[in-house]
């Protein structure tokens, strides 16, 4: 069985400063920590006894297998709750459909947690392959049932007395809700109506509340400064890179790194992830004349400043043309079994041309920045760019998700999706 616990669902303190991030194996001493107070309440599982590390292992290697991702909520670098989706059912017609669960710290209860992370799941349902949620939870647990029930939830089923906790029957609710179909993701004309206004409102809003977020937080002068010295690229774009770079699933690769302005911003994200994840940057090198950027050597001050900034040793350079073969190579090499879960694309054209070059590494719902996508018709690196993305989007391939800065697209790719012809 799987079920829910929740902090009341009274006024709380909400949790601004709070992440949501992959879980790593060293957050199983808190994750199972969790668990086990939940265990001891008898209104949260049916686990009855108390697990251990080994069980977590487990755990993380079986979502992983399933392709489900499985989330801790953090504050101030400690764990407060997590969620973890399975799937419902093994036969193949429920496939559609997963059950998620979600615990949090009782000491952090009140903070708004487990709504974040509901929330989460809900937004991202769609991009996982997933049609319905479910979430089982027993009947006398009424802060969870309120939880789920103010989150969209319905009450799709009611199993009286089937279990036995401590000698006294419980009552088993199964809680659902419809997620959109991800067929409805599929724009079938693209403008910029359309780009601006994707079929997830949700997750744009999301978008832009965790901007906002992040600029009460000191990475958000961090990322200031790093924008001023050695990026192009506008402070809010800069911010989600680092985002997408901590919660993402999979490594991160990056097409045109230039100085390095995106890429000490990703390898802060996957340094503030605490898990395992691979940075590839690829830049051919060259010079460039510009009033507050110029280089004769683009490479050479590239190393200088991720060594100045202590990332070195975190990320992977590629000295080469994208979709040269030798690049291709060298990249794939490097990710070896690993999956890309965020693309930051950042060089001139071609922008549909590199996509498919790799598009046999995305992750599902792989996370793509996109730079130079913007409507100055006059500008000619901006409209081959524009007319790769929107052919992209209008086959299925991505999902847009907003334009942010001054020209940088931002959405995720749809890798199910047929390849698009060149």
């Amino acid at each position: 069985m799987t079920a829910a616990i929740s902090e009341d669902c009274r006024p709380q303190t909400a949790a601004t400063d709070l992440t949501i991030r992959d879980a790593v194996e060293a957050d199983l001493p808190a994750i199972i920590a969790i668990y086990n107070a939940a265990i001891a309440t008898r209104i949260a599982t049916a686990q009855l006894e108390r697990v251990n590390i080994e069980e977590g292992h487990h755990w993380l290697s079986d979502h992983s297998t399933d392709g489900y991702p499985f989330w801790v909520a953090e504050i101030e670098g400690r764990v407060a709750g997590w969620l973890s989706f399975k799937r419902f059912l093994p036969r193949c017609a429920y496939r559609g459909t997963a059950e998620i669960s979600v615990y949090v710290d009782e000491k952090l209860r009140r903070r708004g947690v487990a709504r974040r992370l509901v929330r989460e799941a809900i937004a991202r349902a769609p991009s996982l392959g997933i049609n319905a949620l479910v979430g089982l939870i027993f009947g006398h647990n009424e802060p969870s049932l309120k939880l789920f029930e103010q989150l969209g939830f319905q009450r799709w089923g009611h199993l009286p007395g089937v279990a036995q906790l401590e000698a006294v029957e419980r009552d088993l609710i199964v809680m659902g809700q419809h997620c959109p179909a991800r067929r409805d993701a599929i724009v079938k004309e693209t403008t910029y109506a359309d780009t601006l206004q994707p079929h997830s409102y949700k997750d744009c809003l999301n978008l832009m509340r965790t901007l906002m977020d992040y600029r009460q937080q000191p990475i958000h002068s961090t990322l200031l400064k790093i924008r001023d010295k050695y990026s192009m690229l506008h402070l809010d774009v800069l911010i989600l890179i680092y985002h997408f770079a901590k919660i993402c699933s999979g490594s991160v690769l990056e097409i045109g790194a230039f100085v390095g302005g995106a890429t000490i911003a990703a390898a802060s994200g996957v340094r503030d992830s605490r898990g395992q994840k691979k940075l590839i940057a690829i830049e051919p090198g060259g010079s460039v004349k510009h009033k507050r950027l110029g280089t004769r050597n683009i490479f050479r001050d590239l190393e200088r400043n991720l060594s100045r900034h202590r990332v070195s040793e975190m990320v992977t350079l590629v000295k080469g043309r994208s979709f040269e073969r030798a690049t291709i190579a060298a990249v794939h090499r490097a990710l070896g079994s690993d999956k890309i879960g965020l693309l930051i694309l950042d060089a001139d054209a071609g922008k549909r041309r590199d996509i498919e070059c790799y598009r046999d590494k995305f992750a599902e719902g792989c996370w793509m920045v996109i730079d130079d996508y913007c409507r100055a018709d006059s500008n000619a690196k901006s409209a081959p760019s524009r007319a790769d993305v929107d052919a992209l989007v209008a086959a299925g391939a991505l999902e847009p998700l907003g334009f942010y800065g001054w020209s940088t697209w931002v959405g995720r790719s749809r890798s199910s999706a047929t390849t698009v012809k060149t």
